[in-house]
């Protein structure tokens, strides 16, 4: 480029390319003058977690189509530069963030599968979860990788986690692969997919909030008497990444349970979960500590008002449920225990107070070193793994370009917690993928957890 680059607003002699991405270091740590918006309370909590380790999530559409490579790059560069959701800009410290225009010359990657392209997929989504985007200067929040196969196509997309949650990211993926069977380049047809500058989480007004707020602050004491997961001894937050999956079968064995048992799918996977973790807790420190706790990411979008429910970006809370370890408890029993927590929590939408819970952390993280931070949630919130589930089926229903076979995700397991769990249900069946520190628990423990975990669900399946 010989001169300036009017649509990026960066002078041409300041671009380089950092990993496939336009970037301008002298930028890095500048004020945003005029920005699109402010991050919330969760999104500038994950911009705190990237500052130990990426915080990434994975995506991956399974399609019964060929997608020509070439053509796939093309588009996806086409779809982004329309949306405007290139070439970002963050003011960490404000947690302030502007989309600059122009073309974010992304370069997918080109997987070959071999002999096993699931396992192929896997080992990627693995890679993508730890590799690192440089958040300090300006970036293009996404990367791609294509994997092509004999009968179709792996379609991935990664994304730095503070840009959008699932809803959004899964619309964006399906514009671009729609995008990529055009035979010439269109107008994106879903227009919500813009920068909206709007990311602030409910409320439901001061009084709501107050009282919500204080049953955050009494769930965070109680939540000191939950058994700590292990230590982290080092500064290490790589991810290991490990996919399971129930088939149409035994999801469908599960669902007929659930609706007997008059729970969810996500009730279920909370028990089956608590129950996994309970062998690997030290019974001498479970006197003092006598409970185990694990979380919940909770979709807001319907606590939004209607008009707003589609807009781009990050509209999440969390909770989190806890249950005494001693003893021998059924899943069916200890899954109404659960149920009894979740439906309080639902009923008070306790889920909206964790903007306070975050910005408290957040507050406190920042002030101390960092060989405390890495220990900082296991102390203060001492959460053992996560679930975070999404059902597929409304958004790839409406999907024509070509045959969606199946959907996979991964979300980074960081500092808050060891093991992150991402259910995905697709064309009647669930998808499992594990994220985990193995620094943290170690992958033979992972794979005893999950084998429990996956194991404890069939078993309820059987049983319808």
């Amino acid at each position: 480029m010989g001169e300036s680059d009017q649509n990026s607003g960066f002078p041409a002699s300041s671009l380089s390319h950092v990993g496939g991405h336009r970037a301008d270091r002298a930028s890095a740590g500048l004020k945003l003058s005029a920005p699109d918006g402010r991050y919330n309370q969760f999104q500038r909590t994950m911009l705190q977690w990237s500052s130990l380790h990426p915080y990434n999530a994975v995506h991956v559409i399974h399609l019964g189509k060929a997608i020509e490579p070439v053509r796939f790059g093309e588009r996806l560069n086409h779809v982004l530069s329309l949306c405007g959701l290139g070439n970002l800009t963050i003011d960490t410290k404000g947690g302030y963030f502007r989309f600059h225009e122009g073309n974010p010359e992304c370069v997918p990657r080109i997987i070959d599968g071999g002999g096993d392209p699931l396992a192929a997929l896997h080992h990627e989504m693995e890679s993508q979860l730890n590799e690192v985007f440089h958040f300090d200067q300006p970036f293009t929040p996404f990367r791609f990788f294509l994997l092509p196969t004999d009968e179709g196509s792996f379609v991935g997309i990664s994304y730095f986690h503070a840009v959008a949650d699932a809803e959004s990211i899964t619309r964006l993926l399906l514009e671009i692969v729609r995008a990529s069977f055009d035979e010439t380049p269109q107008p994106i047809r879903d227009q919500t997919l813009r920068p909206s500058g709007e990311g602030r989480l409910p409320t439901e007004g001061p009084l709501a909030a107050l009282r919500r707020s204080w049953s955050a602050l009494a769930r965070i004491r109680a939540m000191r008497s939950s058994f700590r997961p292990p230590r982290c001894k080092i500064t290490d937050f790589r991810n290991e990444f490990s996919g399971y999956h129930l088939d149409v079968k035994e999801t469908a064995s599960l669902l007929a349970t659930a609706r007997e048992w008059g729970l969810t799918i996500n009730d279920l996977c909370l028990a089956a979960l608590l129950l996994a973790l309970a062998p690997v807790t030290p019974g001498r420190f479970l006197r003092s500590r006598p409970h185990l706790s694990v979380g919940c990411v909770v979709n807001l979008r319907n606590d939004l008002a209607f008009s707003k429910r589609n807009y781009f970006g990050l509209f999440l809370g969390s909770f989190a449920v806890s249950h005494r370890v001693e003893g021998k408890i059924s899943l069916r029993e200890l899954a109404n225990h659960v149920r009894v927590q979740t439906l309080a929590i639902k009923k008070r939408k306790l889920y909206l107070a964790a903007p306070l819970e975050f910005m408290i952390s957040r507050f406190i993280f920042g002030r101390i070193s960092r060989e405390k931070q890495c220990n900082f949630y296991r102390k203060s919130y001492p959460l053992w793994g996560s679930i975070t589930n999404m059902k597929m089926d409304g958004l790839c229903n409406q999907f024509d370009a070509a045959p969606i076979r199946d959907y996979h995700r991964a979300v980074s397991a960081g500092p808050a917690m060891p093991l992150v769990i991402a259910v995905t249900g697709v064309n009647g069946h669930l998808n499992f993928g594990a994220s985990y520190r193995p620094t943290t628990i170690p992958t033979t423990e992972v794979e005893g957890i999950m084998d429990r975990f996956i194991g404890q669900l069939k078993s309820a399946g059987g049983q319808a």
